[in-house]
């Protein structure tokens, strides 16, 4: 008589947030802009606080940006005698997807800050405004730095992907 075998198998269900869920189930999107209002003797970008928008349009339009194809380029409305532009914006997901956080400035000397609590070991993506932007581990640019030299487009982290306490703007 064949032996018969019986198998029991296990079923784990896991429940992950859907696309455009809502409340509970799904964290909003948060896009944030600060600017460069000054610079300490050590580089350190003096900001103005971090202000939120429910969209990246919306973020971009608080400084005077469009969105054209993903990247802010200059309205009409923005004052060209500032001269300032977007030094990069940082992305919570690869390419250029999730939440962001947007740094308006006027130069790629070198400049760099802290992330905010609300960014610190978050960045997965960045767009570059600079043509070289730096990402550091630790606070005031120390331990491990991972550059991205993608200059107007997005390039994902690798080693230090929701890892970066800092970030430097470079030529």
């Amino acid at each position: 008589m064949p032996h018969i075998h019986k198998f029991v198998a296990a079923i784990t269900i896991v429940s992950a947030p859907l696309a455009g869920a809502s409340g509970a189930q799904a964290e909003a999107e948060q896009h944030c802009v600060v600017s460069v209002v000054g610079r300490g003797v050590d580089g350190r970008f003096v900001t103005s606080p971090e202000a939120c928008y429910p969209t990246f349009s919306e973020a971009m339009a608080s400084i005077g940006y469009d969105v054209v194809d993903g990247a802010p380029v200059p309205s009409g409305d923005q004052d060209m005698g500032a001269m300032s532009f977007v030094i990069g914006t940082h992305y919570d997901g690869a390419s250029g997807t999730g939440s962001s956080l947007t740094v308006n400035g006027d130069d790629c000397t070198g400049g760099w800050l802290n992330l905010s609590s609300s960014w610190i070991n978050r960045i997965s993506s960045t767009r570059n405004g600079c043509p070289r932007v730096r990402h550091a581990d630790g606070y005031n640019l120390t331990g491990t730095m991972e550059e991205t030299y993608n200059f107007g487009g997005v390039s994902n982290l690798t080693f230090l992907n929701n890892a970066a306490n800092s970030i430097q703007y470079l030529t």
